[in-house]
């Protein structure tokens, strides 16, 4: 469903000891909650309590739905994040170049609110860089909301784990991908 309570924390540099100290609970049980959100159990209480308690408020709203919806930034990166606690990062990798490509192709077809809106990031700061360099370079110039701007990794990351797509993307990574140290060929990025 979501991955608020643990992004949050990350984003504030606090520990799951710290929040279950300010929720007086244990580390387990903060664990047990971050889990109940991704998988969509969570409830809403539990989920506004441990927010406050990070010093955020829970918003909930709604939006209509397009036939292109599933592409916007949040539902992108909360399939993602379910690829990835999978282990299936090829299917990760599709669904973020299937989103890019619909919104290269039908921006226009999502509302401002469906590019925008991305309360939770990748767990996995090379997938979230990853993500914000490909899905943020289809978007239009004046539609680029401020996630969409990438940070360079410290270390390069090549994406696949094959030897000759590593070779591959030593000759064929799109320069910005390089300038951030991410290293994937070009046909990865169109094939996915």
């Amino acid at each position: 469903m979501s991955d608020l309570i643990r992004s949050t924390r990350a984003s504030l540099g606090v520990t799951g000891g710290e929040l279950a100290a300010r929720l007086g609970i244990t580390v387990g049980a903060v664990s047990q909650m971050e889990r109940a959100e991704r998988e969509g159990r969570i409830r809403l209480d539990t989920l506004r309590r441990a927010l406050n308690a990070l010093g955020r408020q829970l918003m909930l709203d709604e939006t209509p739905e397009s036939a292109y919806s599933r592409f916007g930034a949040e539902r992108t990166t909360e399939a993602m994040q379910a690829a990835l606690d999978a282990g299936d990062e090829a299917y990760a990798l599709r669904l973020l170049t299937q989103a890019a490509q619909a919104v290269r192709d039908h921006g226009t077809a999502l509302s401002d609110r469906e590019l925008e809106s991305r309360p939770s990031r990748l767990a996995d700061r090379r997938w979230e860089t990853l993500f914000r360099a490909v899905y943020g370079r289809a978007l239009p110039a004046n539609r680029q909301p401020a996630w969409a701007v990438p940070q360079r990794l410290p270390r390069r990351w090549y994406v696949s784990q094959f030897e000759s797509l590593r070779r591959r993307a030593d000759r064929s990574t799109p320069t910005d991908l390089r300038d951030l140290n991410i290293l994937i060929d070009e046909r990865s990025l169109m094939r996915a």
